[in-house]
């Protein structure tokens, strides 16, 4: 590669590594980049570079420049913080993510219903959505974090007609987060040929992730990947991971975007309209918790907050979750948990 003063990378010290290339830290005009080194025989089209050139969107990482040599074929893209994986590894973990908190379920289901609705306007289909492909941004201002959830890795993305369909040559990507229609067809690699992509895939891979934040870094569906595949293909999910869903009103949403039929399944337009009415629910759901006084009422409150409900929410009686904490709690306590709401 010819050497240009406004790029560069380091290439003894990667930031990742896939199963298609490595992530190393850049510099591109000035800013730092995260460069992706693709094996030019690993590339078998320009899909990625087509997609990303098309996509233009704050919930997507953004390509700054593509170049190749004999070896290799080199993107310098946008530089995020961490992936969504690393926010669950053990604390004593290297790779762990130790930024600012993440912003409210329910922002970062925003945020990734708004980037796939986007992907799909575009007449694409991501094809590889898991945890790794989603990334953290993190930008200071002012003693402000501002947080950004973005799409990543359209190495496996192809174009689709105006139905959301194409055509399949083989089924890629990682197993843990497919659709059932994509694992009945690994099952019986005969039909593999006749077979068609859909962006309904997408979506139920979207619910997958959904549910893996839901439950704090665990999948919906079993703990190791003969577990998950099983339970997907006969739609069978634990009861109580049922019941935490049912518990912050996710159970809606997700039943829509994890249909085995993918023409039952919902559009990434209507996942980001559903999520409103989510939000909606969680507050309902609050002014109704806050009308109990109970013991538990301080964990209950914690759980819904980081969900996303309004902690200024009121019963009847003009009293929020606060007033009834003081009502409660006659101690120092009650301090606590006042300063724990100022500034979680």
């Amino acid at each position: 590669m010819a050497t240009d003063p406004s790029r560069s990378y380091d290439g003894s010290a990667p930031l990742g590594q896939g199963g298609y290339g490595s992530v190393f830290l850049g510099e591109f005009e000035g800013r730092k980049a995260a460069v992706k080194r693709v094996e030019v025989f690993r590339i078998g089209n320009d899909n990625e570079e087509k997609a990303l050139k098309q996509l233009d969107h704050p919930n997507i990482v953004k390509l700054f420049y593509s170049e190749k040599d004999n070896n290799f074929k080199y993107f310098y893209l946008e530089l995020c913080d961490a992936s969504l994986d690393q926010v669950f590894l053990r604390p004593d973990n290297p790779k762990k993510y130790k930024g600012p908190p993440l912003p409210r379920y329910t922002d970062v289901f925003r945020q990734l219903a708004l980037g796939l609705e986007h992907i799909h306007s575009k007449n694409l289909i991501h094809r590889d959505i898991k945890p790794e492909n989603v990334l953290i941004s993190v930008r200071s201002n002012d003693q402000v974090n501002d947080i950004t959830i973005k799409w990543a890795d359209f190495g496996l993305s192809k174009s689709v007609n105006e139905r959301g369909t194409c055509t399949l040559s083989g089924v890629k990507g990682t197993k843990n987060w497919f659709a059932p229609e994509l694992l009945k067809l690994l099952l019986d690699g005969r039909k593999t040929i006749e077979a068609r992509g859909s962006v309904k895939s997408d979506v139920f891979s979207l619910g997958l992730v959904f549910g893996y934040l839901l439950l704090d870094g665990k999948h919906l569906y079993g703990s190791n990947e003969f577990q998950i595949k099983k339970n997907i293909i006969k739609k069978q999910m634990p009861m109580d991971v049922l019941e935490k869903l049912k518990e912050c009103c996710g159970d809606e949403i997700l039943g829509l975007m994890l249909k085995d039929d993918p023409n039952e399944r919902i559009t990434s337009t209507n996942i980001v309209l559903g999520l409103k009415l989510m939000e909606d629910k969680l507050s309902s759901k609050v002014r109704e918790l806050i009308q109990k006084s109970s013991p538990d009422l301080i964990e209950r409150i914690k759980h819904f907050s980081r969900l996303g409900f309004d902690v200024n929410a009121k019963d009847e009686y003009g009293r929020n979750a606060l007033h009834h904490l003081c009502k409660i709690y006659k101690t120092q306590k009650i301090i606590l948990e006042i300063v724990y709401y100022q500034f979680d």
